[in-house]
């Protein structure tokens, strides 16, 4: 996991913890624990792992598309699909992109990894 020392500037992820919970038709989330989404997966993080993955989202770079593009968060998609369904440019070796709350972030290996496994450490379904 990543240092937690470290704390993010903002809770950058567009869906939030409730939105989550009605669009998978899931319960609240236990106090103290939060749902994200990664790549296409609801997850249930606590403040730690949800610390990790606002870090992960701040050094992620957020790749444009077209603004009328709406972004399914509940896809999961392989890196060929989500260049050809989103028309992404290619990447470059050592970069992934991956689905975050939303949002298609360009990811260093590094930070993939570390998103996948916190996507498989916490999935919920």
């Amino acid at each position: 996991m990543l240092n937690t020392d470290v704390r993010p500037t903002r809770d950058g992820l567009l869906l939030q913890s409730d939105q989550i919970a009605e669009l998978f038709g899931l319960p609240t989330a236990p106090r103290g624990q939060r749902y994200a989404v990664i790549d296409g997966m609801p997850v249930l993080l606590d403040e730690n792992d949800y610390t990790s993955l606002l870090l992960v989202n701040e050094l992620a770079q957020v790749t444009q598309v077209d603004p009328l593009t709406t972004i399914a968060p509940t896809a999961a998609l392989n890196q060929t699909e989500l260049q050809r369904f989103y028309r992404l440019p290619p990447l470059t070796p050592g970069e992934n992109y991956a689905v975050l709350n939303g949002q298609i972030v360009r990811l260093s290996d590094s930070q993939y990894e570390t998103l996948q496994l916190i996507r498989i450490a916490r999935a919920i379904l």
